[in-house]
This record gives C-alpha cells, sequence and structure tokens, in this order.
C-alpha cells in the first residue's frame, strides 16, 4: 500500500504478486476495492497494480471535473513512476474508457489490452442516464445512489441469490472512512459526459480482449461490437445471461478467461 507523488496528485495503488505486470483500473465511482476477487486470482502469476483514480478513494490532488484523458495520463505516470515499461492494462465500465484512451495515447506501455464492458462512445441516451444520476446523488446521497446503480449494475438473479452480497457492499460503503463525496462523483461522471467517440481506437495495435454481458443494460453488447470492428485483430467474448458486472458475478469464469488471455501475451 502506497501513495504515489505524482505533481499535484498523490495517487493510492496496492501491488500484489510478481512477474509481468498487469494494471487495474476501476470504473465510475469504484477504487481499487473492486478488483479484489481478480487481485487474488491474477497476483500467482503476475504483479498486479490496483489504483485509486483520481475522485475517489485514497487519491488525492485537485477535483474536477475530469477527463477521460487525464485519468489515462495519470495511469500513465503512476507506470513510468514504478519502473514498468509495458502492461497488460485491464479496465472495466468507465475504466474500459480509460484504458482505451491509456492505449492511444500512451501505445508504448501498453503490452495487451482487456476492455471489460466498455462504451465505444457516450451517447444520448448514456449522457441522459448519467446526468440523472448526478442529479440523484445531490437529492438523496451516496447509499441512495450506488442502491440504484446497482440496479443498472447486477442481474435479477443476482439480486435473488446473493443479497448477503449486497448487503455487504452497504457494509462497506457505509463504514468506508474514504467514502466518494457527491461532489467527486459529479465530478468522475463529468469525464465520462466529455468522452468523445474515440475514432483514433483504430491504431490500437495492443492485443485486445473485450468482454460483455449479453444482457449489460448499462453498455449494452452493441458498444463491444463497435470496438471489435475498430480494434484490428480484437477478441470479443460475450457472456451469456450477464449484465454489467461479470467479475463480481461469476468471478471464476472471468478470472479464467482473462488470465487464460494474459498468458497467451
Amino acid at each position: 500500500m502506497a501513495l504515489a507523488e505524482l505533481g499535484e496528485r498523490r495517487v493510492y495503488y496496492q501491488e500484489h504478486g510478481s512477474g509481468e505486470t498487469v494494471l487495474l483500473i476501476s470504473g465510475l465511482a469504484a477504487d481499487h476495492a473492486a478488483w479484489a476477487l481478480q487481485t487474488e486470482d491474477l497476483e500467482r502469476l503476475f504483479r498486479v497494480i490496483a489504483f485509486d483514480n483520481p475522485g475517489v478513494g485514497r487519491t488525492e490532488g485537485p477535483p474536477g471535473p475530469y477527463t477521460t484523458a487525464l485519468f489515462a495520463d495519470v495511469a500513465a505516470e503512476l507506470l513510468r513512476l514504478l519502473g514498468v515499461e509495458r502492461a497488460h492494462v485491464v479496465g472495466a465500465s468507465v475504466g474500459g474508457l480509460v484504458a482505451q484512451e491509456l492505449a492511444v495515447r500512451h501505445p508504448e506501455l501498453v503490452r495487451s489490452l482487456v476492455l471489460c464492458c466498455p462504451w465505444w462512445r457516450i451517447d444520448r441516451y448514456a449522457q441522459a442516464l448519467l446526468r440523472s444520476w448526478q442529479a440523484f446523488a445531490r437529492a438523496a446521497g451516496m447509499l441512495e445512489l450506488f442502491r440504484q446503480t446497482w440496479l443498472w449494475v447486477f442481474t435479477p438473479r443476482f439480486f435473488e441469490e446473493r443479497p448477503e452480497a449486497l448487503a455487504e457492499l452497504e457494509r462497506r460503503l457505509l463504514e468506508d472512512p474514504y467514502a466518494q463525496t457527491v461532489e467527486a462523483f459529479c465530478d468522475q461522471a463529468e469525464a465520462c459526459l466529455r468522452h468523445e467517440a474515440l475514432e483514433e481506437v483504430r491504431g490500437i495495435s495492443a492485443p485486445t480482449l473485450i468482454t460483455v454481458g449479453e444482457a449489460d443494460i448499462l453498455t449494452p453488447p452493441a458498444h463491444s461490437r463497435a470496438l471489435h470492428e475498430r480494434i484490428a485483430g480484437s477478441r470479443l467474448h460475450v457472456w451469456p445471461e450477464m449484465g454489467h458486472a461479470p467479475f463480481w458475478e461469476i468471478p471464476d469464469a472471468f478470472n479464467a478467461l482473462v488470465r487464460g488471455f494474459l498468458e497467451a501475451h
């Protein structure tokens, strides 16, 4: 556990394991702990770095609003500070946008790329949804916001079969001394809202795996297919009956797929 001094920012990160480096990039409102199930699996074979993006967790620095380009530059600075020449980069949801930006802006740092439930672009539907979440957070607070977003992230089956997991998420949120503020959430959301369609992804040359849930209502599979069409040689995997968070709902299958891809590259 450490804080990296990156100019005007102090970025919190954790390292586990040894070997080739895997950088895990979290999504909107999620800190490094969102990757706990993947870290436990990957650290047996890789050096795993998970960190808190600006605006969440223990990372400190100027407030936003932010951009996905800024997030990517922060990730690149962290890798360079830690002496990483090339890393396997895994990003989920908004972390997938950041991972795309990292591969476009700093291609020399990216050994391979895994994009989980990513966007191709922020369309008007997603813009309206995110604006509604910002308003909801300001009106109702972060706990109620999370309860709202979980309806978009998890499948009905997860709610039915894993109520204890949802209760644990609530407990962690309530007890987290570094819980995200409403203002920081809204600043992070601006990174999504400002993200433009990246035709530059056509220039990504790193081996790329794209995964998405068949029933993802937050980032529908059409976004992943659009990326797959634009990134030459990429591989697309669609999870049957899954929503926005297969890395939480079916971690064993998810980890096996990602681990196999990373080992192959």
